[in-house]
């Protein structure tokens, strides 16, 4: 039943909801117009002073310095994840792994958990190794003559996405990491150890770890009336062995297509990072740390420097919607605050909480806001400095609301196929094929995520 309700959703989802783009432009026309007729810091302002005020907000946030960083930020944790989760080293894992599986429910069982795990060191490893993962066992099935059901084992792959926040990688528990970042004159700076490292994270995450797999090992039948069919050849290729540029300079050849360039190259970003950690311990892991990580590893793992600008190429192209879209997110956030919308909204979610229900409302809320904002680091863009005065008007721990938002961002992602487009492309699916099934886990979730936050 709940999955025909997914179902349902994804196709009107398909039919009238449009793209993340569009909304938002949208997102930025309304929360131009709310500000114009009820920020109560400009409706006393002659209208073409009010317009003025919107407008300096708008624009000294739009291409924002700390907009600018954040968005590169992002960018590079989802360029950096695609290119290791390329690497051969990497799908010769995978390959290994999607062989073990015997049976159809065992193989539904491996698939999540291995995307979850992938998320939860980074999102945009799990993106993509999500994929590979399910594919390789429904071709590994196939071989067989065995009996699987593939769009199980995509939804399975793109399962990852529940956990994401609050792995490694999670934006928001990250980017307040920072000294500076645009939520430190209401927070100042939250070290990991109070959010990703937290006991209420790691049980939360835990418990998910165990609970998503467990559920694609019930929803698998034990005999699939579906064969699974995976006539793909996306990443049929190993790219790492395509061809570079020529060079007529034999010496130019050598040092474009040469282990040792990477190999010296990994070896100084390592380096780098353990004289960071050890001057910084735990309170050093940021955003620039976990890039400069998986830079680092990227580049010991690709065999030249030729083969690894090659893969960054190709992933650059899943980054189209983080370059776009980020500076609209930070243009409403400049106009929620000089409207002194900011203060109205958080006064709003003060009235209807208390200090133990605010992380479920926190949880709902980014919950549905991430239906329009499909990017965990730009909804927090939107919506954290509104999340974090009301926790400190309730006297929430920051850190609660901080992972209360970071759940309930990535809780929806289970009907918000955007970041499924790679795993689409990679198994040859379409939305509506995964989407029945990771609304039942989703549905089954949130309530548990939320009865940890109240209990925790």
């Amino acid at each position: 039943m709940i999955s025909r309700i997914g179902e349902w959703l994804s196709r009107q989802s398909e039919r009238f909801v449009p793209s993340p783009f569009v909304l938002a432009l949208l997102l930025s026309a309304v929360t131009c117009l709310l500000a114009g007729f009820f920020g109560e810091a400009v409706t006393g302002q002659a209208p073409i002073d009010r317009l003025g005020t919107i407008a300096d907000g708008w624009f000294g946030a739009f291409y924002g310095s700390s907009g600018l960083t954040f968005a590169m930020q992002m960018t590079i944790v989802l360029v950096t994840g695609h290119v290791l989760a390329r690497s051969a080293p990497v799908r010769g894992v995978v390959g290994r792994i999607a062989r073990v599986a015997k049976g159809p429910k065992t193989a539904a069982f491996v698939v999540a958990l291995v995307a979850c795990l992938a998320s939860v060191i980074q999102w945009g490893l799990g993106a993509i190794v999500g994929a590979f993962m399910a594919r390789e066992m429904g071709r590994a099935f196939e071989r067989d003559g065995r009996p699987v059901d593939y769009p199980l084992l995509g939804a399975a792959g793109y399962a990852g996405f529940m956990v994401w926040h609050g792995g490694l990688s999670g934006s928001a528990p990250l980017k307040v990491a920072e000294e500076g970042h645009f939520v430190a004159d209401v927070i100042g700076v939250v070290p990991v150890s109070q959010t990703l490292l937290s006991p209420l994270n790691l049980v939360i995450t835990g418990t998910l770890l165990v609970v998503i797999p467990s559920l694609f090992w019930a929803l698998m039948p034990t005999e699939p009336e579906r064969i699974t069919t995976p006539d793909v050849s996306a990443s049929e290729t190993d790219d790492e062995a395509d061809a570079g540029p020529s060079y007529e300079h034999p010496l130019l050849h050598w040092l474009e297509e040469t282990r040792a360039i990477n190999l010296m190259a990994g070896m100084l970003g390592f380096g780098f990072l353990g004289w960071y950690f050890a001057g910084r311990g735990v309170a050093g892991w940021n955003l620039n740390a976990i890039n400069l990580l998986f830079l680092t590893a990227g580049l010991v793992l690709y065999p030249t420097p030729g083969a690894y600008v090659r893969a960054i190429r190709e992933g650059v192209q899943g980054a189209a919607g983080i370059i776009l879209q980020f500076p609209f997110y930070f243009g409403i956030l400049g106009v929620l605050q000089v409207s002194g919308l900011i203060e109205q909204i958080a006064e709003f979610f003060v009235s209807i909480s208390t200090q133990v229900t605010f992380p479920i409302f926190a949880f709902l809320s980014a919950g549905i806001v991430n239906f329009f904002v499909p990017s965990g680091g730009g909804q927090w863009a939107v919506q954290g400095q509104v999340l974090m005065e009301a926790a400190n008007q309730l006297g929430v721990p920051t850190h609660e609301a901080i992972m209360a938002f970071s759940y309930g961002d990535a809780w929806t992602n289970m009907l918000q196929p955007f970041w499924a487009l790679p795993l689409l492309g990679i198994m040859g699916l379409e939305a509506r094929d995964i989407i029945g099934y990771t609304a039942l886990v989703m549905f089954v979730t949130g309530p548990l995520v939320m009865g940890l936050l109240v209990v925790l």
